[in-house]
Order: structure tokens, then sequence, then C-alpha cells
């Protein structure tokens, strides 16, 4: 045994020469990897895209209102992938699903940075807008909203959504829909803002309402690229003094910050204390961060209230321009839930039509058209249709939802209305399968999804319980991008429509129900949860 160990051990040389080979090969491996990419960035090639000027490239081409719609005539003329310089900055735009998730979830280590504009860095300088910005702030932001959603998924809010909607019918039946597109705007708010903050708005007419509405006007507005110079021509920020886009930036930031300050102590240790709100669950779980918490919910109950507005006044604009499904959809609720009430959260897995007019909404009018961009942050190589496209780090890549979602490759006929593409041919069963583009994609898809599409679902299936929803004599309505607003979000321009009960008994129903529902909302949100 001893001899035999003996003879079992290396010689020091023989050790120190084979480490040395060991190391050479390592090296040639290394080397030749490095080698091997390098070819492939030198063949792969840039995606292709529409020639541009020396320096400005293509700046000039791209229009500063209804950029959506010019992304998508792009990724139609190139094939689904599509680059364009903009005074030396790379942008991607991607055209189709596949492609989509390809990049943004396959490779989402790789493509899940956030741009940041020039302009940011006055409006939120703190950078708290954890859905504009990576690092720490996107990691508690995600973290605090995952903990609420377990909540929303459990049906923590359901209580809180029923009401808004029965009040929301309500108001249409008072006035025969006459201010239904503002009733939108109320109701979306109130939802959010009641379940962040405990704070309800059943008018639609109270001072604090407007003033968030006002302030999520502006800030969308400056969320826009467009909406400063020194976002197109960055060098401009190098001028000193007191420039007009600090001056604003500064000034929106004091109101915004006075603005939810108010609604975050009303939540914390005012009237809301106790409730199980979300700026409660996010002061709780992160309860260092101060104002930053207070941040960090502004930016999600925002997000709830603009997207799911403008969602629901497409969904409007839908029964007024494709109302043939309009029958089918109502067939299947009155099988299910009849004529002596309305509709409820425990009805939902058994109207599957409604399910399928919330998803066809989101996919025939998505309220944020060029998605929200990513960043990458590395070279990659992306194979696409057979050809290897070369994506350089640093590239800004939109996942052009108005081009996605009216991909006719991916659905016949995608300009229609029709919620029976995502059901079986019975109608009675959803497709497996259901992709959209409507929430982004990977690492940074919206979080606040069920509390979204929760409150589509209610407010869709107790209208079309209620009403019959048609045309009114003076309703003009085109396809064109002269009918939508806004660049970052993009919500149709107001438009009339005629709300008539479907029946005088259905009209009681919706009265009695109001007369007889829970109004108290320390009652329809659960109380703080112990620890």
């Amino acid at each position: 045994m001893i001899m035999y160990s003996h003879a079992s051990q290396s010689h020091p040389l023989e050790t120190v020469t084979m480490n040395n080979k060991l190391a050479f090969a390592t090296v040639i491996v290394l080397t030749s990897l490095i080698l091997i990419r390098k070819r492939r960035s030198s063949v792969a090639r840039i995606p292709p895209g529409p020639r541009g000027l020396p320096v400005l490239g293509n700046v000039l081409q791209v229009p500063g209102k209804h950029t959506a719609t010019y992304f998508r005539h792009l990724c139609e003329a190139y094939g689904g992938i599509v680059s364009l310089n903009l005074a030396g900055s790379t942008v991607i735009l991607l055209g189709t699903m596949d492609l989509a998730k390809k990049v943004m979830e396959k490779r989402s280590t790789r493509f899940s940075g956030r741009p940041t504009l020039p302009f940011y860095r006055y409006i939120d300088p703190d950078q708290i807008y954890w859905a504009f910005f990576s690092g720490r702030t996107q990691f508690v932001g995600r973290k605090l909203t995952g903990g609420v959603m377990a909540g929303v998924r459990a049906g923590e809010t359901e209580a809180l959504q029923h009401f808004e909607a029965l009040t929301t019918v309500n108001c249409i039946l008072n006035d025969r829909g006459r201010d239904w597109f503002h009733e939108m705007d109320r109701t979306f708010a109130s939802a959010a803002l009641t379940a962040a903050f405990g704070f309800g708005f059943p008018t639609g007419e109270e001072a604090e309402l407007k003033q968030i509405m006002t302030s999520l006007s502006e800030l969308v507005r400056v969320l826009n690229p467009s909406a400063s110079i020194i976002n197109t021509l960055p060098f401009l920020d190098f001028l000193p003094g007191p420039m007009p886009w600090r001056k604003w930036g500064a000034e929106f930031r004091r109101r915004e910050d006075e603005l939810y300050d108010k609604l975050g102590e009303h939540a914390i240790v005012g009237k809301a204390a106790g409730m199980n709100t979300w700026a409660a669950s996010f002061a709780s779980a992160d309860s260092k961060s101060g104002r930053d918490t207070r941040r960090l919910i502004n930016v999600f109950s925002n997000a709830a209230i603009e997207t799911t507005t403008a969602e629901m006044q497409s969904f409007v604009l839908a029964c007024l321009l494709y109302p043939s499904w309009i029958a089918r959809a109502q067939a299947q609720i009155d099988a299910i839930v009849g004529k002596e009430r309305i509709p409820t959260f425990q009805d939902r897995a058994q109207l599957p039509y409604v399910e399928a007019v919330v998803r066809e909404t989101l996919r025939w009018r998505p309220s944020v058209r060029m998605g929200i961009p990513h960043q990458s942050t590395a070279d990659d190589i992306v194979e696409y249709k057979g050809q290897e496209y070369f994506i350089p780090k640093g590239s800004i890549v939109y996942a052009v939802s108005w081009a996605i979602e009216h991909d006719p490759n991916y659905y016949e006929d995608p300009e229609e209305f029709r919620p029976e593409r995502f059901l079986d041919d019975a109608g009675q069963k959803l497709k497996s399968g259901y992709e959209t583009s409507a929430f982004g994609f990977g690492r940074r898809a919206c979080p606040g999804v069920p509390f979204a599409e929760r409150s589509m679902w209610i407010n869709i299936a107790m209208m079309l319980w209620a009403f019959d929803i048609q045309k009114s004599g003076d309703f003009c309505y085109g396809e064109s991008d002269a009918e939508f607003k806004g660049e970052f979000t993009n919500p149709p321009l107001e438009f009339p429509a005629v709300f008539t009960p479907r029946s005088a008994r259905r009209e009681e129903v919706m009265r009695q129900e109001w007369a007889d529902c829970e109004k108290d909302l320390n009652i329809l949100l659960p109380q703080t949860r112990e620890s």
C-alpha cells in the first residue's frame, strides 16, 4: 500500500508542466470563443431601417406626434425588426410577438435595462419612478408591488372593485350616459386610489381627485420623449443657469411631492390608518424609505389609472364600431347571471366570453402603443427569419404593441374587434396559450396586471349586463390617428354614446343593488393584517 501511494505521486516538475498546459489550453479556448463572437458580430448586420442624414441620422424622420403609427409602418415595411439612428443612439423596433418574446423574455438578462432620458433627471432626480429606472429602485418597486398583487390575486380588492363598477353603472343610468367618458376617469381613479391610499372619490368632483388627474396628465406628458428639447439634443443641458427644463422639472417635482405626501399621510397616519392599503403595505415592508415609498406607490397607482381608463374607453368605442359580437356576450351573461342580479367576480370562471372581450380590448387598442422602451446592457446577436442581427450595447429597444397586436400573420383581420378569436369554435372555452404585449415583457412586465384585468372584467361584465350601448345621432369617428390623443398612452378622443337599460327590471335591480351595497371603505378594504 505504501509503495502504491508513493508511486502515484506526480513529480513537481510534471505538475507545473501540466498546469501550464491547462492554462495554455484555457487561453486558446477563450481566445477562440472571443474570435468566433467577433466574427459573428462582423458577419451579423444591424437590423434594416430607413436611410438617415449624416450626424442626425433618422431624427428628422421620426414625427413628434403619433410616433407609434410611424414605428408600426416601419415594422411592416422592414419585416418585423428595424433599426434607427437617432443622432448616434441606436433604436431597435420589434414588431412581432415571437421576436419580442425572444429578445425581451428569453434574453431578459441583456434587455431589461431602461434608457434614462436627460429630462428625467429633473422630474425625478432621486430615480424613484421604478418603472423607468434600473437598480435598487426597480428591485424594491417590484418586490413591494409583488406583495400587494398577491393580495389582489387572493381577492382582497374585489369588494372595492365591485363597488366602483356598481357606482359606474348607476352614474351612467342616472344621466343616460351623457358623461360616461369622464365617468371612466372617475371609476378607475377611485378604485386605484382607494386601494392605494384609502381615499375614495364617489362623485368625480372632489378637489383632491382633480389635483391628482392634473398631476397625472402632466406626468404622462413629461414622460414622452418629445417633452423636452434636451431629450433630443442632450448637449444643450451643458448650458448654465435656470434653463426652462430645469425650472419646470423642479416645479413639477415640488407639486407632485406635496400632493402624494398628503395622500400618503392620509393612508398611514390619517383617516385610512389601519386599512389594508397599498401605501400601508409598502411603508410596512420598506419602512426606511420614507418619501421614496410614497413615490413608489404613486407610480403604481398612476399606471393603474391611466391605462385601464384608456382601455375601457376603447371598449365602448368597439361596441359602437363593431357591435355584432355584443349579442353573443350578453346571451352568455344572461344564461349564467339572469336578470335578477348583477354579475359578480364569482361568475368570472363561467363567463369566458367576457374574458375574451377583455383580451380583445387589450389587443385592439393597447393603451401604450409604443411600449415602454428597454435598453440592452451588452452586445448581442439575435436570429430572426434565418438572418443574424447585431444589437449593440446601449441600444434602445421598443416592442411596438401597435404593430405586434395588429400583425396579420398572427391575427386574422387584425383591425376588426372580434372577441371570438380567443375562444374555441363553440365559443364556450378560452383558447390556451394567451399572449399579449399590452403589459410589457420579461422582467419589465407590468406587475399590476391582476388589478387592471379585474377592474376591466367587472366593469365590462356589468355594463354588458345592464345596457345596450349604441351610437348617438352625432357620433362621427374614424380609424385614423387623429381620433387618438397622447403619445405615452393613447386613449381615444372623447365621443358620445347612448346607454339604454336592457329592461325596466334590470334598471330596478341596478338601483336596488346600489341602495343595498356596502359603501364604507373601512369594510370594503380589509383591515391591515397582523405580521
